[in-house]
């Protein structure tokens, strides 16, 4: 009686998967005072936020999209922190990550693809991340530099 209840179960929670979808971006040793992160979110097949975070907490900061922006020649967008008279950051991927440009400090910083899932654990997956780097830089020009 059990085994049925548990297969329905099974086909109904597989038919009800979540539209909801997270590409990372990160530099430095996670747990560290050098480790920063950015997340990318999209719900719904739409772009939904953008978290950043550094340092050793798990804190995180939600960026403000603003809009598609070009650097060098590359498709980018642009993004803010919730501060007021906080300055607007350009991102803009290129062959081996994102770059993030901070035109005001006139910095640019490579962010390289974090892979959620560990290697061999199967059990540990993370289902709504994106696989490899490839399908994280397509989440990224479908729904962030449109």
């Amino acid at each position: 009686m059990i085994r049925p209840i548990l297969l329905l179960a099974a086909l109904l929670l597989r038919g009800m998967d979540q539209d909801v979808k997270v590409a990372t971006w990160s530099v430095g040793k996670p747990e560290t005072a050098a480790y920063e992160s950015l997340s990318f979110w999209i719900k719904e097949n739409h772009r939904a936020y953008i978290r950043y975070s550094h340092g050793k907490s798990n804190d995180d900061t939600e960026l403000q999209w603003l809009g598609p922006d070009t650097y060098n020649g590359r498709k980018a967008f642009r993004v803010t922190l919730p501060k007021s008279g906080a300055c607007c950051l350009v991102i803009a991927p290129d062959t081996v990550g994102i770059q993030v440009i901070d035109s005001r400090r006139h910095s640019t910083k490579s962010f390289y693809w974090e892979d959620e899932n560990p290697a061999g654990d199967s059990i540990a997956r993370c289902s709504i991340c994106a696989q490899d780097e490839k399908e994280a830089v397509g989440w990224l020009r479908r729904y962030f530099l449109r």
